[in-house]
């Protein structure tokens, strides 16, 4: 059900998309105040510092990160104010908690981010890592 949900929910913002995406260059705030933004609230515990981490958030085609006033939405109804996704781990974030100029600011650092995670196969010890995973057999 849920991805049910979520497919019908970033079908209808991609039929809206080419309307956003002219919004989206006039929304965009401060990405330096933003990355300051990412890191007072922890959102690199799941985003990591570079934007990839167990949630990746570079270049991941999400309906999500289509433009600011999505972004806003969607930071605004999360975990037990979001009925349609109520399994999400994602943290709730309020005006009180987090201004929309902060929200602006995240979103423009977030936009701002490089596409630049590493190949497995460059890092020796994660790619030993995944062998050895792949060797052992997992019974439940």
């Amino acid at each position: 059900m849920k991805t049910l949900v979520t497919s019908v929910i970033g079908l209808l913002i991609g039929f809206n998309a080419p309307a956003v995406t002219a919004q989206q260059e006039t929304t965009i705030g401060d990405a330096n105040v933003g990355a300051q933004l990412y890191y007072d609230h922890g959102c690199y515990a799941c985003h990591g510092y570079s934007g990839y981490g167990r949630v990746d958030l570079n270049n991941t085609g999400s309906p999500w990160l289509v433009n600011e006033e999505i972004f806003r939405a969607f930071l605004r109804a999360r975990a037990n104010v979001a009925p349609v996704l109520p399994s999400t781990s994602m943290p709730n974030y309020p005006v009180n908690a987090l201004s929309d100029e902060g929200v602006g600011d995240i979103f423009a650092y977030i936009r701002s981010l490089p596409d630049n995670r590493p190949d497995s196969a460059d890092i020796p010890a994660l790619r030993t890592i995944l062998e050895s995973a792949e060797q052992r057999e997992y019974k439940p």
